[in-house]
């Protein structure tokens, strides 16, 4: 049995997330169709984070263990596995999901638990005017936002607190104590960036994190706010769930 390492790009518009579900199309569940075509074996793929109905990745991680004799006699299996993968596909969801690498690896790795940190990024188009070619990886506020007010209360969010009003009401996690290593607000022209980096969230924490910070840029809370519903826990003190279409993992880093 042989362990490898895959780095997966996808569009996750048109899936129900990472997680496999029954008769739903998920991230999860096109790879190991891919893998069960490609190899002949019923696999299970593991991944670095289980990202939500919508949300896309630049380098998703996953691993997967394979016992085919044959692919371990292939002496570029590392190159054939990718294309063999690629080859389904690219034919059974239109190039949606693609495997970036392949790498072999020890089989104590594990693409979720060996995972030191993973950073998000949410974007967002500030301009009255839509862009078409950004519709589908924004979310447009037409109105002025004040990124300096969005920057100064993104701080507040770092480090280690009890984030009950961060997170969805769905949310099953024992416990909503995560420490958040980075918060970072940016404006490039009409684009905003609000970058997060932590080793592990709770459901819909980032995009709850954005639609707060939308909401100070927007004056409709104070940052005082924010250390309210830190204290207090109480999710209708943080602001909405910002769409799910914007957000992006960006990379998950390993010891």
């Amino acid at each position: 049995m042989t362990r490898y390492k895959i780095i997966v790009e996808y569009d996750g518009a048109d899936f129900h997330g990472w997680q496999r579900q029954k008769k739903l199309k998920t991230i999860q569940g096109e790879l190991e169709s891919a893998a069960y075509k490609f190899s002949g074996e019923k696999i299970t793929v593991f991944g670095a984070g289980r990202t939500d109905n919508g949300v896309h990745a630049i380098a998703q991680v996953a691993h997967l263990d394979i016992s085919n004799p044959s692919l371990e006699d292939k002496k570029d299996k590392l190159g054939k596995l990718t294309m063999g993968l690629n080859f389904y596909l690219a034919r059974d969801t239109q190039n949606k999901i693609s495997v970036l690498k392949t790498q072999k690896v020890s089989n104590t790795f594990h693409a979720r638990f060996s995972a030191i940190s993973r950073c998000y990024i949410y974007t967002i188009l500030n301009s009255k005017s839509p862009s078409p070619l950004l519709r589908n990886k924004s979310w447009r506020i037409p109105i002025k936002l004040n990124e300096k007010l969005m920057r100064k209360a993104s701080f507040l969010l770092e480090g280690k607190h009890n984030f009950s009003a961060f997170r969805s009401v769905d949310c099953q996690s024992k416990s909503a104590t995560k420490t958040i290593e980075k918060v970072e607000v940016k404006r490039t022209g009409d684009i905003i960036y609000i970058r997060v980096i932590a080793k592990s969230f709770l459901m819909n924490q980032v995009r709850i994190f954005a639609g707060t910070l939308v909401d100070i840029g927007l004056n409709k809370k104070s940052e005082y706010q924010i250390v309210e519903a830190l204290e207090k826990g109480k999710r209708s003190l943080a602001g909405p769930t910002a769409p799910a279409h914007a957000l992006v993992l960006e990379e998950v880093k390993y010891s």
